[in-house]
């Protein structure tokens, strides 16, 4: 016998109640009152997020601790060829000593009881003239040092930058999974309680009921879980502190741009991807360190300068040229001077240790450039896969949504009975959830492309 209560139910079901349409839907209260005892939780946009987590994100500032670490050592290396200063000097106090080189009263009395003041001074340094390519190699390989810190942050960037999408979009489709499972419970609740309470009701079909009814029950789990995963990153990522983060109350879109030709990405990758840029930056800082190591093998020639002032009371300042006094004298003195570290064979070896770590280097970028090749085919490729399963579900979906349509007008003219919707109605939510699914597998998989090829561009919702 047909059941009557069941066919308004699942009808509203089928015709729209769990259509893809719910911006701006608001969630009903649980109660009286609710909406004023709970502050509204606040909601953030997918670009939002990114900007706090660029200003927030802990991965992305201890990079940036980097960065100013390898700046102060291009300025450490700037300015130590100018700094060969040194000052020495101090204060002390002596016994007094008169006379001179011909007669002294303290001739026979080396320490007298009476003590003076004493004191001095000595500036010695040496201010470069040639030094056979040491300064210019050793500022180009710690401004290549400087690029390749920048380039990590760049590429730590992306990093977190793809968490962020990848949480934001398992938090929409968590609030989408949501959505579609509590509708589809409250319909079921009704209509099983309807048919409960009818005397002529069909056993069968309230036993199918409540059976679909346990297994949407079982889904919610997996909502509750990727919404607590997904906000606990996302407030991780973004810095924030709020006990309630939430996104915009619509359903989760695809990527704007389509999809183009592998080869536009592969281009893009070789312009864009940070690790490409490390990694020739790094070559630049090698090649920069085989030319110090070279020029090690030089002297080095500047402009030597020293002064020096002594000064003390007691003691007789003895004016006689060939007289070295060492208790009063002013010095001065300016010349080309040169240094020469004679250990030539450790510095042949330092040269080929250099140029050994710099075929090293431009054998990682050839590494680097291909493996970047397989990341970036890779990613296409899911991107390919995720396009063709939205599309796919896309059509089953709009299909079981005409099939309900089709038994429900059937049904209520009395050529199918009510049981026949339960199949079109489980293959419409099925295939729902599965395009939701596959919505956010693209947004994903769009994220890592532009991942892989360090264009952000690519990654627009």
């Amino acid at each position: 016998m047909r059941s009557a209560h069941v066919l308004p139910a699942l009808a509203l079901i089928a015709m729209g109640t769990l259509a893809p349409q719910r911006a701006g839907a608001q969630t009903a209260p649980e109660k009286p009152g609710d909406t004023i005892a709970k502050a509204p939780r606040p909601v953030y946009e997918l670009p939002a997020l990114i900007a706090l987590a660029d200003q927030r994100s802990p991965q992305i500032q201890m990079q940036m601790d980097k960065l100013e670490q390898a700046h102060a050592q291009l300025d450490e290396i700037k300015w130590i060829p100018w700094s060969q200063f040194s000052v020495s000097g101090g204060f002390a106090a002596v016994p007094e000593i008169r006379g001179t080189a011909v007669y002294s009263p303290n001739s026979d009395i080396s320490l007298s009881s009476k003590l003076g003041p004493a004191w001095r001074i000595t500036v010695d340094g040496v201010v470069p003239i040639w030094t056979f390519g040491k300064i210019s190699s050793a500022n180009a390989a710690a401004s290549a040092l400087v690029d390749v810190a920048a380039a990590d942050v760049e590429r730590v960037r992306n990093l977190v930058h793809h968490d962020v999408r990848r949480a934001y979009f398992g938090l929409m489709l968590a609030h989408d999974a949501r959505y579609l499972l509590e509708k589809a419970a409250g319909r079921l609740d009704s209509a099983i309680g309807d048919a409960e309470g009818k005397d002529d009701g069909d056993e069968a079909d309230l036993l199918r009921m409540k059976t679909y009814r346990a297994e949407i029950g079982a889904r919610m789990g997996e909502v509750v879980k990727g919404e607590r995963i997904a906000t606990a990153a996302l407030k991780f990522l973004s810095g924030l502190d709020e006990a309630a983060l939430n996104v915009p109350d619509e359903p989760i879109k695809p990527p704007r741009k389509p999809l183009v030709d592998v080869v536009v990405y592969l281009a893009a990758a070789k312009t864009h991807r940070p690790e490409i840029k490390m990694v020739k930056a790094g070559v630049e800082a090698r090649s920069a360190q085989v030319d110090f190591a070279k020029a090690r093998l030089y002297p080095d020639i500047g402009l030597g300068l020293s002064f020096g002032w002594a000064n003390s009371p007691v003691v007789t300042d003895q004016t006689n040229p060939y007289i070295v006094d060492n208790a009063n004298y002013l010095r001065y003195a300016a010349g080309v001077v040169f240094k020469w570290n004679l250990d030539l064979l450790p510095a042949a070896a330092r040269v080929h240790y250099a140029e050994a770590q710099l075929e090293e280097l431009r054998d990682t970028e050839k590494y680097a450039l291909g493996g970047v090749g397989v990341e970036v085919e890779t990613a296409y490729g899911n991107c390919q896969d995720a396009t063709l399963r939205e599309k796919a579900y896309g059509e089953a979906e709009s299909l079981a949504k005409r099939w309900v349509a089709t038994v429900s007008a059937a049904v209520s003219i009395g050529t199918k009975e009510d049981k026949d919707i339960i199949d079109p109605l489980r293959a419409f939510l099925t295939n729902r959830f599965a395009h939701l699914q596959a919505i956010m597998d693209l947004d994903v998989a769009f994220s890592t492309l532009s991942l892989a090829t360090g264009d952000e561009s690519i990654a627009e919702y």
